[in-house]
């Protein structure tokens, strides 16, 4: 991994101190009704296409420091076309599921249904979760008497084989994945999401229809309902800095998701007026920082202006009967 400004080292970062499990933590336990659960944590990760990196995430979770008996990783390949399942097949730790609709939510649900965990924690087949990620997420669940979700930090990396432009890392730096923003706002992203599996269940798990947002969309039910959103700071997971390129095609996909969530008749102009003003405030955070030289915040913001259009293409696109995007 190339490492940079605002970036992390993996293994320059000093993890807090392990979590003896024998000691805080039973492995096995009983629900209410008496039924054998068989795991602590269920660890959940659905993948299209991406054979390449889904084999360091799997790696990373392998190295947990949590006891390996306490927690299982579930990884539902959602219809592949590389060879991403033969890779993951690899893995006799790792149950594989397949599911074949397209959808991340659905791959999900999928292994929601399945899961043997009192937990439930999610992660993205191009993310690194760090050794402690799961006994800190833990910590922070048990020492909840109301938890709804525990959002847990997000930290980048560039990969050796992406080329990843200036003006993009800075835009992820700045702007991307700030789950202690989130948790404020009692909501989190799926690339490092955990809750107890009984509370999933009992909100519906992620809606199925919504190509982009779900994590939103299922964390705001569960707040909304008056439960917790904590940050969980020591339990984060590493996720590979976008080009250009990929933050354009995320934009569209979020903005697709959202699109096939809202119902009112006027949500072209709604959505561009929120373009415009995430636009215009972006670029005002831009410019006051004090992070960036001159050079680089022009840089940054004529990208901020390239994901304004992108955004205003695909909203007119959508309007005229367009199909939201998966990637």
């Amino acid at each position: 991994m190339n490492v940079g400004k605002g970036l992390v080292n993996e293994s320059s970062v000093q993890p807090p101190s392990a979590i003896t499990t024998s000691s805080v933590f039973k492995c096995v336990f009983f629900t209410m009704t008496g039924g054998k659960m068989e795991y602590l944590v269920s660890v959940i990760i659905p993948v299209w296409n991406d054979a390449g990196r889904i084999r360091l995430c799997i790696e990373a979770l392998l190295n947990q420091k949590l006891d390996k008996d306490c927690f299982e990783v579930i990884v539902v390949d959602n219809a592949s076309t590389d060879e991403t399942f033969e890779v993951v097949s690899k893995y006799p730790q790792v149950t594989l599921l397949s599911e074949e609709r397209p959808g991340s939510y659905v791959a999900r649900n999928k292994a929601i249904h399945l899961a043997k965990g009192k937990y439930l924690a999610f992660t993205d087949s191009d993310c690194i979760p760090s050794e402690n990620w799961l006994t800190e997420c833990l910590r922070v669940a048990e020492a909840q008497s109301s938890i709804g979700v525990i959002a847990g930090d997000m930290r980048f990396f560039i990969d050796k084989n992406d080329k990843v432009e200036q003006r993009a890392l800075d835009f992820e730096t700045m702007f991307s994945m700030n789950q202690k923003i989130n948790s404020r706002n009692g909501v989190s992203i799926t690339a490092n999401f955990f809750a107890l599996k009984e509370t999933i269940v009992r909100f519906g798990s992620f809606n199925a229809d919504l190509k982009s947002g779900g994590d939103h969309e299922l964390s705001k039910r569960i707040s909304g309902a008056g439960y917790e959103t904590k940050f969980c700071e020591d339990g984060y997971v590493m996720h590979p800095a976008r080009n250009v390129a990929e933050l354009l095609v995320k934009r569209k996909r979020v903005i697709g998701g959202s699109w096939d969530r809202e119902k009112n008749i006027l949500k072209p102009l709604k959505f561009a007026w929120q373009a415009i003003k995430l636009f215009v405030k972006r670029t005002f955070q831009t410019v006051v920082s004090n992070k960036l030289s001159v050079s680089r915040k022009l840089g940054l913001i004529g990208l901020l202006f390239q994901i304004f259009y992108t955004s205003i293409i695909e909203i007119i696109r959508l309007a005229f009967g367009g199909i939201s995007a998966r990637s």
